[in-house]
């Protein structure tokens, strides 16, 4: 039910009727053949058209005065008794208008006129306003809700990609800091490996600045990424790190989202290398023979106090937290996540199903 309205609110059809409110004139122009039939039987042709037309634009007065003053006025408000006395006192006053009218009218005999301001009369009259105050209310009421639903998602949808955007721009500081320090380093001593650290940090940047706006990106791209975020560590920490990387699968045909794998590594050179540790090493392995994406990092633990978070100044990056945020967001029900830790090794292991 809830479906079948969406797609009929979303319509081309609905869009224009409501452009220039031609639902309102179909609803009334229904309704008006309705009392056409309801009233034809014993009244001539030309009198049971006026006593109908007289009738509908006494309920649609009524209507629209409940619809649009009313309902705004004291219903949004949760003003409900106010509310109750008013809708009452307007279909009682629409009662008297009603049979105010025939009584000047000629299409009613002149023997039954005396009964117009009857209770028998004015209570049936006002309940056949009741309730088709009752039902354009309920049409109001649903547009109401659909609208409020409508909006209420596309915030959320607003926030949602606000804060993926919030985590996926939170580019670790100081790395970039301690790249541009080993770059400049490497420049100083004329090493050929500078241009090639300059390239892979171009590299990454380029992928942040555009394909990492994207909601999906080719998962090569994204390990392209991966590799040189890993290579460029690799050559700023140089001997000290042993860097194991082995990718599996045909990765040309399958897409992720931008930036999704990167926390893991970055928490890896976070925590898996201490400021005297001579040897640390990370290993990641990527399978993608499959639909389900397949990530597993580890990293070396060194003494504790001496990882390089500990030093003075480090800033961390976006941080497991957010990435969680993000594969919650992203991938619902369709990821898990396992981080295992042992006294020199600590490893995680993402299964993403791309479909």
């Amino acid at each position: 039910m809830t479906n079948t309205t969406d797609s009929f609110i979303t319509s081309k059809l609905y869009k224009e009727l409501t452009k220039y409110n031609m639902h309102h004139v179909i609803l009334w122009v229904v309704y008006y053949l309705f009392w056409v039939y309801v009233l034809s039987p014993g009244i001539t042709k030309a009198d049971f058209y006026i006593n109908s037309f007289v009738i509908v634009s006494i309920h649609a007065l009524v209507s629209y005065f409940n619809i649009y003053f009313l309902f705004p006025l004291f219903l949004q408000k949760r003003a409900y008794f106010k509310y109750f006395l008013a809708i009452v006192l307007s279909i009682s006053l629409g009662s008297l208008l009603e049979a105010a009218v025939f009584t000047k009218l000629n299409t009613i005999a002149n023997e039954f006129k005396s009964g117009l301001l009857s209770p028998r009369f004015l209570l049936s009259t006002a309940m056949a306003i009741t309730y088709t105050t009752a039902v354009t209310m309920s049409l109001k009421l649903v547009k109401y809700w659909y609208e409020r639903e409508r909006l209420a998602k596309e915030l959320e949808k607003i926030n949602v990609e606000t804060e993926l955007k919030y985590l996926k721009s939170q580019i670790n500081p100081h790395f970039l800091f301690n790249s541009l320090n080993s770059v400049y380093a490497l420049a100083l001593q004329k090493s050929d490996l500078a241009p090639e650290l300059i390239l892979k940090l171009s590299d990454i940047l380029r992928y942040i600045l555009y394909e990492g706006s994207e909601k999906k990106v080719n998962l090569t791209q994204e390990l392209k990424y991966l590799q040189s975020y890993l290579e460029l560590e690799k050559v700023r920490h140089g001997t000290r790190m042993e860097l194991d990387i082995e990718i599996v699968g045909n990765t040309d045909d399958k897409e992720i989202a931008p930036m999704l794998l990167i926390p893991f590594v970055e928490n890896s050179f976070k925590h898996g290398l201490g400021k005297d540790m001579d040897k640390g090493y990370v290993k990641v392995l990527v399978n993608s023979e499959t639909q389900e994406l397949k990530f597993a990092i580890a990293n070396s633990k060194p003494k504790k106090g001496d990882e390089i978070s500990q030093q003075k100044g480090y800033q961390g990056g976006i941080g497991l937290i957010n990435v969680k945020k993000r594969l919650d967001m992203l991938y619902p029900k369709k990821h898990t996540l396992t981080m295992g830790s042992t006294e020199s090794e600590f490893k995680v292991e993402l299964n993403i199903n791309l479909i």
